[in-house]
C-alpha cells in the first residue's frame, strides 16, 4: 500500500497555507495529524496525503511557483516584477491586496497572487458572497462546511498580516485601523463586505457561543459599557486580534479584561443576506 506523503513545517507557515499549497484541506490535516487546533511549529512534521502517491518533503511542492495564493515580498521586487512571475497583471495585485497605484511594498510582506475567489471554487455556486446586512441571515448556497472553515482560517492569517500597524480613530486601511476598520478592510479582502462600526457589525451574521468558536468569526466587547464598543477577529485557541489602543494586536478572551467586557460573538463566514 502506498505509503502517506509528509511536509516539515517552517517558520512562517500555517495549517490553511499548507492545505493550499498541497490542494487538501484544513479538516484533512486536521483529521490525518490528530490535531485539536491550527497551532504549528516549525520542524513539525505532518502528515498532507494518505495513501497516496504523492511524495512531498520540507521543500516546496512539484506545482509552478505561479499557482502559489500568496507570496512575500523579497529586497528589489515591486509590483510590477511581482505580477510578470505570477502572470497577473499590477491592478489584480492592487486589488486583491487592498493597494493603490502609490501604495509601497516591504520586503517580508505578504501579498496574495491569485484571485480570493479561489477558496470558493470546490462549489458550484461559487460566485461572490452578497453584503450581509441582517441579524440571523441564513446560510449561502456555497456554504460547504470545509469551504467555510478554510476560509475562516484564511481571514484569520490575512488580518495577522496587519500585526503591529497603527491604530488610528476612523482609520480603515490599509496603513491604520480602528477596531471596525481593521475588521471591515479584512473581509473585503475575501469579497464579505461588512458594515463600517462595530455597533453595525454586531448586527450581522449568526450569533455564535464561545465555547464554539472558529477561526474567522467575530468578537465582540462592551469597552465604554454601552454595547459592542470594540471587535476582533478570533485566531483559535483563545486569541483574537484587533486594533487596540495603539496598535493592531493579538490578545486572549481569557484576559481579565476582555473576558469581563467580552459580550458575545458573530459568524459572518457562510452566511448569506
Amino acid at each position: 500500500m502506498a505509503s502517506s506523503a509528509t511536509y516539515t513545517v517552517r517558520a512562517g507557515d500555517s495549517l490553511y497555507g499548507i492545505a493550499a499549497k498541497f490542494h487538501v484541506t484544513v479538516r484533512q490535516l486536521e483529521l490525518w495529524n490528530h490535531l485539536s487546533s491550527d497551532v504549528i511549529h516549525p520542524g513539525q512534521v505532518l502528515v498532507v496525503s494518505q495513501g497516496g502517491s504523492t511524495s512531498a518533503s520540507s521543500s516546496a511542492p512539484s506545482s509552478s511557483r505561479s499557482e502559489a495564493s500568496t507570496y512575500v515580498v523579497e529586497p528589489g521586487d515591486s509590483l510590477w516584477s511581482i505580477s510578470e512571475k505570477f502572470h497577473i497583471t499590477v491592478s489584480q495585485l492592487e486589488a486583491w491586496n487592498g493597494l493603490t497605484s502609490s501604495s509601497a511594498i516591504h520586503p517580508g510582506e505578504s501579498l496574495r497572487v491569485s484571485s480570493p475567489k479561489a477558496l470558493f471554487s470546490s462549489v458550484n455556486s461559487a460566485a461572490k458572497p452578497a453584503s450581509l446586512s441582517s441579524r440571523g441571515s441564513s446560510p449561502g448556497s456555497w456554504n460547504a462546511p470545509l469551504t467555510q472553515s478554510a476560509l475562516g482560517f484564511a481571514v484569520a492569517d490575512y488580518a495577522r498580516t496587519f500585526l503591529g500597524d497603527p491604530y488610528e480613530w476612523g482609520a480603515n486601511g490599509p496603513s491604520a485601523f480602528d477596531c471596525s476598520g481593521l475588521i471591515q478592510y479584512v473581509y473585503a479582502h475575501f469579497y464579505i463586505q461588512l458594515p463600517r462600526t462595530s455597533y453595525a457589525q454586531y448586527e450581522v451574521g449568526v450569533p455564535v457561543s464561545e465555547g464554539d468558536l472558529e477561526p474567522g468569526d467575530i468578537v465582540f466587547f462592551d469597552t465604554y459599557g454601552s454595547g459592542p464598543s470594540h471587535d476582533g477577529i478570533y485566531l483559535g485557541n483563545g486569541q483574537f486580534i484587533n486594533a487596540a489602543s495603539t496598535s493592531v494586536e493579538i490578545d486572549s478572551l481569557s484576559d481579565p479584561y476582555w473576558a469581563d467586557h467580552y459580550i458575545g460573538a458573530r459568524r459572518v463566514i457562510g452566511q448569506n443576506g
